[in-house]
């Protein structure tokens, strides 16, 4: 049997695998669009539309043609529309937690670009929906159906949807000038995009930033600040994964987030800004350290009775509080027992004094050494020790 032999056989092969799966592939796009969406506004986020896809069978066809040996990843593929650039990073991370991510397969094609050239921007990336056998971390080889994810902007899409239209399906060669009006077109829609994320922080700083009667000036800027910072909504949106807990809305978490701010001497958005950034790592680490993952995340001994549960700002508090706790600073306005945070300041030192240590590691060593949840008095706390 020659080489050509060959790759009809396998092309025959892939369409009989397509044709049998075609109906599940069908079941599951709907099924991907509401899950994801779900995710998406669980998450906080309001401008956005996820729409799911099954190659058809002559696309397919032609792909396998292309490269016979080489398997098809992308027969059901899910894109993510965004309206604000900013908001992509946090929404891969929320579709990340669906999927088993092969890392592998990630390509952010803006990065593709020369420097001094703008055209298609999206980041793509394939991963396994598990099937209810295999979960992430198992040691067997992963199960499941592949799934290739987009994530762009409403601009971009709407820029690369037409150029692929009007470029690539053209019957001849297109003029110079026709190349030249892209270029110059993908360069206004990147531009438009920053634009569209500067409005939105703009417009919301209008809206609070006159001071209240109840203290709107000082929950303005840290509002603000945990709303609209790219690193901030990032930052908890890991930790949320790392403590594996719902997200969402939680009571007190407003006055306790900025107890902990005024302690870490944040007083204005700059601060906060510039605090942030200098200890963000080290409020990550904390959190995976000290954060309970089977009590309120909060005020565990104040109130042990709720379920844990991650918020918007969960990252700056946690940030905030390292921050305060390697400076020694007073936090006498948190609801935190003083006990409870006699240990987040040992545990935070030690972290902060080894900067490779595991957090994961440090939790364990915590956990043996902390007072139980509910249990703990201030009056005979007994200091703890991690070094």
């Amino acid at each position: 049997m020659d080489a050509r032999e060959q790759d009809e056989q396998l092309v025959a092969a892939e369409l009989a695998r397509y044709d049998r799966e075609l109906r599940r592939y069908r079941k599951l796009r709907s099924r991907i669009e509401a899950d994801f969406a779900r995710r998406i506004e669980a998450a906080g986020f309001r401008y956005f539309q996820v729409t799911a896809r099954v190659k058809s069978r002559e696309s397919f066809e032609r792909k396998v043609r292309r490269a016979p040996d080489r398997e098809v990843r992308d027969i059901l593929g899910v894109r993510i529309i965004a309206h604000f650039e900013g908001d992509l990073p946090g929404m891969e991370q929320v579709v990340r937690e669906a999927l088993i991510v092969d890392d592998d397969s990630w390509i952010d094609k803006s990065a593709l670009l020369p420097l001094d050239a703008f055209g298609y921007r999206s980041v793509q990336f394939v991963g396994l929906l598990p099937d209810g056998q295999q979960a992430p971390g198992d040691d067997a080889e992963p199960t499941g159906t592949q799934l290739e994810v987009q994530l762009r902007t409403a601009l971009s899409d709407t820029w690369s949807e037409l150029e692929h239209d009007f470029r690539y399906k053209s019957a001849r060669q297109l003029p110079r000038e026709v190349d030249r009006l892209f270029a110059l077109s993908a360069a206004l829609l990147e531009q438009a995009d920053d634009n569209l994320d500067l409005i939105r922080r703009q417009v919301e700083e209008a809206r609070t930033a006159a001071p209240t009667g109840d203290g709107g000036g000082e929950r303005g800027y840290i509002g603000r600040f945990i709303q609209y910072d790219g690193d901030s909504r990032s930052l908890d949106q890991i930790i949320t994964a790392a403590l594996d807990v719902p997200f969402g809305a939680v009571t007190g978490t407003g006055r306790e987030l900025r107890s902990v701010v005024r302690a870490a001497g944040w007083l204005q958005y700059d601060a906060l800004a510039e605090g942030f950034a200098e200890y963000s790592e080290l409020g990550r680490r904390l959190a995976i350290a000290c954060a309970s993952s089977t009590h309120d995340i909060l005020l565990t001994d104040a109130e042990p009775q709720r379920p844990p549960r991650s918020f918007r700002g969960i990252g700056v508090y946690w940030t905030a509080m390292a921050a305060a706790l390697v400076a020694g600073a007073s936090l006498r306005e948190s609801r935190v027992p003083d006990g409870r945070l006699a240990e987040y300041g040992v545990v935070a030192r030690h972290l902060f004094e080894h900067p490779d240590a595991s957090a994961l590691a440090t939790r364990s060593r915590y956990e043996q050494a902390a007072a139980p949840v509910g249990t703990l008095d201030d009056a005979s706390f007994a200091p703890i020790v991690l070094d």
